[in-house]
């Protein structure tokens, strides 16, 4: 590749964002990553500085780019592409470490058990040259960050890297009882606390002139709350008042015209009743002649209708249509004359 110097860190973060891009990693980012280490020193040292600078700023990614990135870091360190000591910027407590810092140094240590196996990856923590790059992922200078560290890797699957951790943690010294303190201290306590009870007098009587005022500023803001809730006991009053008043008009209003609504009632009741007595009684032997009538007139149209049809019938026979009976006797007449014909020609020939 021809390019200028100074651009290999370009290129090296080129390989990562383009991983990065990926909805899954893809191993050709991994292998392209270790063949420029592997070709020339000079990309070694940036990725080396971007894992320490992408690992401080790795809350800015997102999952999946954190994951990709994760696992290019993994190959190159698989593949000593990158030195192992970049692994001594990490560590692993609970104050100095993230959600997302936690999830890069599961999916790198779960690829380098994936790679390498379980056995070779702690022969490889065990490393007397690499203890510097591992103190800051193994602490053993305080119980809590060993316990941290222990609970971490069981809950990735990865507790078989921990043994040592956990002889250091039982080897540790507990916490020793506490002792009685010596007799010079205990004269020192007498005499402070001879002080303390003097000093406890004065602040009695400070302390019950500071009551006395501030329980009359107690009184004064009781007075206060009371009048205000009386004035609002007499608001509500009267509001009750002026509404129950106007609610009784309302009704007498109301009662009113139900009144005169009922009387009008009445009135239109009896009228209709004395329309009911002039009108005429009816006949109901009229309503069953009328009935009787209509239904005569119906088969009357009937039988017309009946009478119409066959009229047209018998006037389309005649219109050169002949009936059966017409026809039978020309048939027969037909006939008659043919055998007269036969009998004359049987008499001649004879």
């Amino acid at each position: 590749m021809e390019q200028k110097p100074g651009q290999e860190v370009e290129v090296c973060h080129m390989i990562l964002d383009c991983c990065a891009q990926q909805r899954s990693y893809e191993k050709f980012y991994g292998l392209l990553a270790q063949r420029f280490c592997q070709l020339s020193r000079s990309y070694v040292e940036p990725f080396e500085c971007i894992f320490r600078d992408t690992y401080d700023t790795i809350h800015r990614l997102e999952v999946n780019k954190m994951r990709n990135v994760a696992k290019v870091f993994a190959h190159l360190l698989f593949t000593d592409a990158i030195s192992w000591g970049v692994l001594g910027h990490i560590k692993l407590n609970e104050e100095d470490t993230t959600s997302s810092s936690r999830i890069v140094i599961k999916v790198i240590f779960q690829e380098l058990a994936e790679y390498m196996g379980l056995p070779k990856l702690n022969e490889r923590v065990k490393d007397p040259t690499l203890q510097e790059a591992f103190a800051g992922l193994f602490p053993r200078d305080n119980p809590v960050n060993t316990r941290f560290a222990i609970n971490f890797f069981t809950s990735i699957g990865l507790g078989g890297l921990t043994d040592e951790l956990r002889e250091h943690l039982k080897s540790m010294p507990k916490v020793s009882a506490v002792r009685p303190p010596p007799p010079e201290t205990l004269s020192l306590i007498s005499s402070s606390s001879s002080s303390i009870s003097s000093s406890d007098d004065d602040d009695k009587e400070s302390s019950s002139s500071s009551s006395s005022s501030s329980e009359d500023g107690r009184s004064k803001k009781k007075r206060k709350k009371n009048s205000k809730a009386r004035e609002k006991n007499k608001s509500v009053v009267t509001h009750k008042k002026e509404r129950n008043q106007s609610s009784g008009s309302c009704r007498k209003t109301a009662k009113k015209q139900m009144s005169d609504s009922s009387a009008e009632s009445s009135l239109s009741d009896s009228d209709d009743n004395k329309n009911k007595e002039h009108r005429r009684p009816v006949d109901k032997r009229q309503i069953e002649e009328k009935a009787g009538n209509k239904e005569r007139d119906h088969w009357d149209r009937k039988d017309v209708r009946r009478r119409e049809l066959r009229n047209d019938a018998l006037s389309s026979r005649g219109d050169g249509k002949e009936s059966f009976q017409e026809r039978d006797r020309r048939n027969d007449g037909d006939r008659d004359r043919e055998r007269n014909r036969r009998r004359e020609m049987h008499g001649k020939r004879a």
